[in-house]
């Protein structure tokens, strides 16, 4: 078997400037706090704090690793965790009752 030097990057002593070379395999690269921050302040603006350990996994992981709980990273971004997730109940709880509206048609 054989490798190239492209295998394991540049030799040493080889510290030209010019492009990045793409990323391999291999942990993805890691968020700072301050982007961490932005995109929980982005989800906030938007209302969706709620359930993000199922549609972001990473970001959560992420968080919870630098802050030490979801909620201490959503309150580090500005906002209230026990309102957001007020919020969150509140939406889903009327969303049900629209459902089982039998106005609607939609059993429920």
């Amino acid at each position: 078997m054989s490798f190239s030097s492209d295998t394991f990057g540049p030799e040493p002593g080889n510290d030209l400037p010019g492009p990045a070379a793409p990323r391999r395999r291999g942990r993805p690269l890691e968020m700072t706090r301050e982007q961490v921050l932005e995109v929980i302040r982005d989800l906030g603006r938007r209302q969706q704090l709620f359930r993000v350990h199922r549609d972001q996994p990473g970001l959560y992981a992420r968080a919870r690793r630098l802050f030490g709980s979801w909620s201490a990273a959503v309150l580090a971004a500005g906002f209230d965790y026990h309102d957001a997730i007020e919020h969150a109940r509140r939406r889903s709880m009327e969303t049900r009752r629209r459902l089982r509206d039998p106005e609607t048609g939609i059993a429920g």
